[in-house]
C-alpha cells in the first residue's frame, strides 16, 4: 500500500509541482499586497482620531464635488478613512475618494484596481492567465483541478509521513549529519507535516472557489440569497429621502449588536436604501448582512440572514481563502505557510535526483560485478 501511495504522491508532484507551487507562492504573495501598495503608493495622511458623523462627511465629499454625487459610504476600516464612492449624472462611476473621520476632509481617490504587479499576480492565482484562452469559468475550473491534485499531495504526504503511534515524535526529526539524502529527506518530511493544517485549508477552500457557483447547485442551493423585489423598492416613490443620519440612527437602533459598515443610497427615485451590516464573528471585514430600507419612510423593507445555509457558505469561503477571518496575524501565517510548496519542492526534486543517481551507481556496479564474473 506505501509504495502505491508513494507512486501517486511522487506522479502528482511531478506532473503537477510548478503548476501547484506557481499558485500558492502567488497567492502568498496576494496576502501582502496592502502591505506592499502602503509602501508604494503611501496616502500621505494619517487619520484624525474622533468622527465627526457619515452627515458632514456627505456634505463635505458633494461639496468638494458640486457636478458629483455621494452615493455609496463605506466606514472606516484597515486604512482609517471613510471611502465615499462617487457618480456623475445618470449613475456613471466617478471613482472613490477619502474622508477623514476626524475632521471631515474630503482628498484624494481611493485606489479601485489592482496595480502592476498585483494586477497580474491575482490573475496568475485565481485563472492562471488563462482567461483571454479558454475564457475566465474554464480558467478557474483549472486552478480548482490544481487544487485537487494538491489535496491529493497533501494527503497522500500525510500517509507517508505518519510513523506510527508510539514513533510518532520521530516525523519532527531533522536530521543534519547523515548526509544529502537524509538531510532533505528530514527537511522535506519537517516542513509538509508542519506546513499541512493550514494547506489543507488554503487549498480546500481554493477548491470551492473555483467552483463556486457549481457546489451549492449540487447540493439544491442557489448561488446566492435571493432578495424579494419588494425590498428593492420604497414604497413611498414621491416622497424625499430622509437624512443619512436617520439611516444611521434607525439602524443603530434597530440592530444594536451590529456593527455598520456601509450605505448604499439609491442611484433612482423609488428604489430602496441598503446599509451593510456586520454581525456576530464573520469571516469578513466587510458586511455579512444587508438591510433593505424604504427610503422615504426608513421602514425596514428586508434583513439577509447572516446564518442562512448559501450566506454562510459565501462569507466563509471567501473569508478563510484570504485570510480575512484572522487579520494581520492570519495574513502573515499564510503568506508563511503558501510559500512553502517552493521550499518542498526543491527538497522533492534533490531527493529524487539523489535517488536516482544512486539507483544508476548500483545499477553500474551490478554490471560490472556481471562483468568480471
Amino acid at each position: 500500500m506505501r509504495k502505491i501511495v508513494l507512486t501517486i504522491h511522487l506522479f502528482l508532484s511531478l506532473i503537477l509541482g510548478i503548476f501547484v507551487v506557481v499558485t500558492c507562492t502567488s497567492g502568498s504573495l496576494l496576502m501582502i499586497e496592502p502591505d506592499v501598495e502602503r509602501f508604494l503608493h503611501p496616502i500621505g495622511q494619517q487619520p484624525t482620531p474622533g468622527d465627526v458623523g457619515v452627515k458632514v462627511i456627505q456634505q463635505q465629499a458633494d461639496a468638494m464635488n458640486p457636478i458629483l454625487k455621494s452615493d455609496r459610504i463605506e466606514w472606516p476600516a484597515q486604512d482609517g478613512f471613510y471611502h465615499i464612492h462617487l457618480i456623475k449624472e445618470g449613475g456613471k462611476d466617478a471613482g472613490l475618494v477619502y474622508a477623514d473621520p476626524g475632521t471631515g476632509k474630503v482628498f484624494g481617490k481611493v485606489q479601485q484596481e489592482r496595480r502592476e504587479p498585483f494586477a497580474t499576480i491575482y490573475n496568475l492565482h485565481r485563472y492562471f492567465l488563462l482567461t483571454d484562452v479558454i475564457g475566465k469559468q474554464q480558467a478557474a475550473y483549472f486552478v480548482g483541478f490544481l487544487g485537487i491534485g494538491l489535496l491529493l499531495i497533501l494527503l497522500t504526504g500525510i500517509y507517508l509521513w505518519w510513523p506510527g503511534l508510539r514513533k510518532w515524535a520521530f516525523g519532527f526529526r531533522f536530521i543534519r549529519n547523515r548526509g544529502k539524502l537524509a538531510y532533505n529527506m528530514s527537511l522535506h518530511k519537517l516542513v509538509g507535516i508542519i506546513s499541512i493544517p493550514v494547506l489543507l485549508i488554503i487549498t480546500l477552500t481554493g477548491v470551492v472557489n473555483a467552483y463556486e457557483k457549481s457546489i451549492p447547485v449540487w447540493f439544491g442551493f442557489t448561488a446566492k440569497d435571493t432578495i424579494p423585489a419588494s425590498a428593492l423598492q420604497s414604497k413611498s416613490k414621491d416622497q424625499p429621502m430622509i437624512g443619512i443620519e436617520n439611516v444611521v440612527s434607525l439602524v443603530e437602533k434597530s440592530y444594536p449588536e451590529s456593527t455598520l459598515t456601509k450605505i448604499q443610497l439609491p442611484l433612482k427615485p423609488g428604489q430602496s436604501i441598503q446599509v451593510g451590516l456586520k454581525e456576530g464573528f464573520g469571516a469578513s471585514r466587510s458586511n455579512n448582512s444587508t438591510v433593505y430600507m424604504d427610503a422615504s419612510t426608513g421602514d425596514i423593507l428586508y434583513k439577509t440572514n447572516p446564518n442562512l445555509a448559501i450566506n454562510l457558505y459565501n462569507t466563509w469561503r471567501k473569508g478563510l481563502h484570504f485570510a480575512t477571518w484572522g487579520g494581520e496575524t492570519a495574513k502573515l501565517i499564510y503568506f508563511v505557510f503558501g510559500m512553502t510548496p517552493l521550499l518542498l519542492m526543491f527538497t522533492g526534486i534533490i531527493m529524487w535526483q539523489l535517488k536516482a543517481r544512486t539507483r544508476r551507481r548500483n545499477a553500474k556496479k551490478k554490471t560490472n560485478e556481471a562483468i568480471a564474473a
